[in-house]
């Protein structure tokens, strides 16, 4: 029997995914699975751009606050929570739409990725050639989460054992694959993963110019801010959670610790927010290039 098709819906951040992946649900029947890796943290609303009820059209959406934001929500768990509930949907002649901009969520699904454990680090005793990466500047510049996120791109199973705020095994890690170390798995991207049996996914590839894109982005944070962003952020930390959460690494939390703790003024956090965004896209944009299956579709 042939496998069941699902909707992929990829893409940078204020491309317009959500709306897409509704009107795609609307259009087929289907049922949206989130594959936002922040998304999935209760009360982080505002900053994660998570749909309204009146953006969501009636159509039901699955893998948003499904986790504690004080606690660490692996891939391999999102993994295993979205393919049950991809079944699930299937079974009552639904389409799945997958949508989301988390590059190694997205791949969890549409590949057959080995979240069994990680293999034991063997050095080859390379020395490093060419100009050496700074990953002390990308981690003041850019935060832990944007550290950790090139040791996901580069190593996604060693990188869902690790902690993002352990930051210097982050680094020695990374400093390490630029040595030639062989971690859990450091393969050619069409070599890490096998397409998954459990469906036929049908991806699209959202594109906008870039200044447009950035505008948009640009709009988009200013618009969180007047939404309450701060507030919001305020309320997480008087309800008990850590500045040293997972949760809060990501773009728009961090950058307001920031402010909150005095370190600098309101304006500059939201400065902070939108180019730690805009460069957060361009990383996304350059992963989903890798989907050379995907129909383009420009925004």
């Amino acid at each position: 029997m042939s496998k069941p098709e699902a909707i992929v819906v990829v893409g940078p951040t204020a491309v317009g995914k959500s709306k897409f992946a509704v009107e795609m649900a609307l259009e087929c029947g289907g049922e949206i699975v989130s594959a936002d890796s922040m998304q999935v943290y209760l009360g982080l609303n505002i900053g994660t751009a998570k749909p309204t009820l009146a953006e969501m059209q009636g159509v039901l959406h699955h893998m948003i606050d499904v986790a504690d934001p004080s606690e660490i929500f692996s891939v391999a768990e999102y993994c295993r929570m979205a393919r049950g509930v991809i079944d699930e949907i299937i079974s009552r002649g639904k389409t799945p739409v997958i949508c989301g901009g988390s590059g190694l969520y997205v791949n969890s699904l549409i590949y057959d990725m080995d979240f069994s454990g990680e293999e034991e680090e063997k050095s080859r005793g390379a020395e490093m050639t060419g100009e050496a990466v700074n990953y002390e500047e990308i981690l003041e510049q850019e935060g832990a989460l944007a550290l950790f996120e090139l040791l996901e791109r580069r190593d996604p199973l060693v990188a869902q054992k690790e902690h993002p705020n352990n930051t210097k095994r982050v680094i020695r890690l990374l400093r390490r694959l630029d040595g030639g170390v062989e971690q859990g798995g450091i393969r050619d991207f069409s070599e890490s993963f096998i397409p998954t049996e459990q469906f036929e996914p049908v991806i699209y590839r959202l594109t906008m110019d870039r200044p447009i894109l950035y505008k948009k982005i640009e709009d988009r944070v200013d618009l969180f801010i007047e939404k309450g962003l701060v507030s919001e952020v305020q309320g997480l930390l008087s309800g008990g959670l850590s500045r040293e959460a997972i949760s809060l690494l990501g773009i728009g939390y961090k950058e307001l610790l920031g402010f909150l703790d005095g370190e600098y003024d309101l304006d500059y956090s939201i400065y902070l927010i939108k180019r730690n965004t805009r460069r957060y896209a361009k990383r996304q944009e350059t992963w989903f290039k890798r989907y050379t299956e995907a129909k383009i579709i420009e925004m």
